[in-house]
């Protein structure tokens, strides 16, 4: 093996491990949320920091939140974590092809962000960029990483 490829290789070795220690320290570690997490970050946003996102926004109340995940999320309902508020209710998945099937089930009711769905009144219509409503703020907290 030439000097040449033993410089290349061992470049190559310790940027992996680079990456993989910090996705280690990102995830506190665990390291397949941490290679999830580097791969395809949104896929991690919780229902937690859904209505993180809905807080200061005045004109998108979300009163007396419950988790409902127990009786929500099922062999028929493949969601990892659900809470409904007055308003609006939030799901999270861990596939998108499942909540891209669970958004369809909710017909006009249902929004879906890529791994996250919410299910409120007219929800599929409630997209307009120029307006603040729960599927926009879901959405701008997707590109604002």
């Amino acid at each position: 093996m030439s000097k040449r490829s033993i410089v290349i290789t061992t470049t190559t070795i310790t940027l992996a491990a680079a990456v993989i220690a910090a996705g280690l320290w990102v995830t506190g570690g665990d390291p397949l949320r941490g290679i999830q997490e580097l791969v395809a970050p949104r896929s991690t946003m919780t229902v937690e920091d859904v209505f993180n996102g809905f807080e200061g926004q005045p004109d998108l109340p979300v009163t007396n939140p419950q988790d409902i995940t127990a009786e929500a999320c099922s062999d028929e309902v493949r969601c990892s974590q659900a809470v409904r508020a007055d308003q609006i209710t939030v799901y999270q998945f861990e596939d998108r092809d499942d909540a891209e099937g669970f958004t369809a089930a909710l017909r006009d009711n249902g929004y879906q962000s890529d791994w996250i769905v919410l299910e409120y009144q007219d929800a599929k219509y409630d997209t307009d960029s120029a307006e603040s409503s729960y599927a926009t703020v879901v959405d701008a907290s997707w590109t604002s990483e």
